[in-house]
């Protein structure tokens, strides 16, 4: 096996859980799902790859969702939700920056929350590098976003071989992508598994 030079983290599911967003809120202001799910799969998939604003978008859903405040206020609210770390898989960055690895962070994320976690948990100094959708203009697992990601990791970090870059995601469905681009593309499922596998390749945790 090729000991990774890189090992590249998730950010929801495997740094961070506390529920979804979108769930919570139709539980707490009793609003119909349907009715947030046109959001989420019109606006907001602009808004991950950066090609609209969150603040903006939000302010022409304010009256459907029934809320009372602001666009800044809802969002402040939203990223309150699901922002838990996993202490363990969190302190692992260090301890794998320590043994020499490049550590980075991909994400499918929209820039305002991202600048959230990057603020209250100092990802930008936590991680090597940071992959957002929003900063990348793609998806992290999409032809486009893999090959930035890997341009990136080649120019600032002479890493060339794809293979030699640990790719870990919650989602199986985005597993297949990431193989098939040729990372070592690895299935999160919980702490334990996730330091048998670094384990066997020879990084301790």
């Amino acid at each position: 096996m090729t000991k990774p030079k890189a090992v590249i983290y998730d950010n929801d599911g495997m740094l961070m859980h506390g529920g979804r967003f979108s769930e919570q809120y139709s539980r707490e202001f009793g609003v119909d799902l349907a009715v947030m799910s046109r959001f989420f799969e019109t606006s907001f998939k602009l808004c991950l790859i950066g090609k609209a604003d969150l603040r903006e978008e939000l302010a022409k859903v304010l009256e459907d969702w029934e809320w009372k405040g602001t666009a800044d206020e809802l969002m402040r609210y939203w990223f309150s939700i699901g922002d838990t770390l996993y202490e363990d898989t969190h302190a692992s960055v260090g301890k794998l920056k320590e043994q020499g690895v490049v550590v980075c962070l991909a994400t499918n994320q929209e820039k305002y929350r991202l600048q959230y976690l990057t603020k209250k948990f100092s990802y930008d100094s936590l991680f090597d590098e940071i992959f957002s959708s929003s900063e990348l203009g793609a998806l992290k697992h999409s032809e486009e976003g893999l090959e930035k990601i890997s341009r990136k990791l080649k120019e600032a970090h002479s890493i060339a071989d794809r293979g030699e870059v640990m790719y870990w995601d919650d989602r199986e469905s985005q597993i297949k992508n990431l193989g098939e681009g040729g990372f070592n593309a690895q299935l999160y499922t919980d702490y334990p598994a996730f330091r048998k596998t670094l384990e066997e390749y020879g990084l301790r945790l």
